[in-house]
């Protein structure tokens, strides 16, 4: 999003991007915690590079390149 010029500052909610490798690392159980704090700096630094337009994703585990995009989904 970030990666050209633009006449204004371009953002997107990180949240979910955040949240959702996460919550999958920690399931709830107390022996997943570091396990789930591990992946959100991983994410938070993620997030930073891609808010900056210089995110790649070289380097990512299998889960965090699955999309989240879901068909015919509604808020």
């Amino acid at each position: 999003m970030n990666q050209t010029p633009n006449p204004w500052h371009v953002s997107f909610s990180y949240a979910r991007a955040l949240q959702n490798t996460v919550l999958k690392t920690w399931q709830g159980r107390p022996e997943n915690v570091e396990a789930a704090q591990k992946s959100l700096l991983v994410r938070a630094k993620a997030n930073s590079l891609a808010q900056l337009g210089r995110y790649s994703a070289e380097g990512e585990n299998e889960e965090a390149k699955k999309g989240m995009f879901v068909k015919g989904y509604t808020y």
